[in-house]
């Protein structure tokens, strides 16, 4: 398609014109980004001098009435934890009796754990054995005839230790 030559320069005008409105465009948003930014630091600085002290205020006149709501809070929780414990402690035990007379240790250590480790049960005393006693007597007795040997070894009257005085005066 062919233009005119006047058809080209209008279209040169007006592309010039186009481009002129959009450079006042680019100029005027750069102006109301900056009115913008001004904005929020104005609206930043109002907020600290007026809108704080108003809400730490009631911030403050509430604080008291939470604080209240808190403490009752936990005074229900620790109410219901004096009553519920030796509820849950008498079922933990009863559980762990019936896995242990169903031969289901496992299970039943596990159970154990678990109340101990909530504080409901009390951790479980080893029990001493005889294997312990044992072996503390074995120990006793081999210190003593280590004792007695070292005795037998280094004592005064044997003859290994005690060098004859009459082949000395030789």
């Amino acid at each position: 398609m062919k233009l005119s030559r006047k058809r080209r320069r209008e279209l040169r005008s007006l592309r010039g014109d186009a481009q002129e409105l959009l450079d006042q465009q680019r100029v005027v948003l750069s102006h109301a980004g900056d009115v913008l930014s001004q904005a929020g630091q104005q609206a930043k600085l109002l907020s600290d001098e007026h809108l704080a002290p108003r809400i730490e205020g009631a911030i403050d006149a509430a604080r008291p009435t939470v604080d209240r709501g808190v403490a009752s809070a936990r005074r229900a929780a620790d109410s219901v934890r004096r009553v519920t414990t030796p509820l849950v402690a008498n079922a933990l035990a009863r559980t762990i009796r019936t896995l242990d007379e169903l031969d289901s240790g496992e299970a039943a250590a596990q159970v154990r754990g678990f109340g101990e480790r909530a504080g409901y049960l009390a951790p479980q005393k080893k029990k001493r054995r005889v294997g312990g006693f044992v072996a503390l007597g074995l120990g006793v007795a081999a210190a003593a005839g280590v004792g007695y040997a070292l005795w037998q070894a280094f004592r005064t009257d044997d003859e290994l230790w005690v060098a004859p005085e009459h082949d000395s005066a030789r």
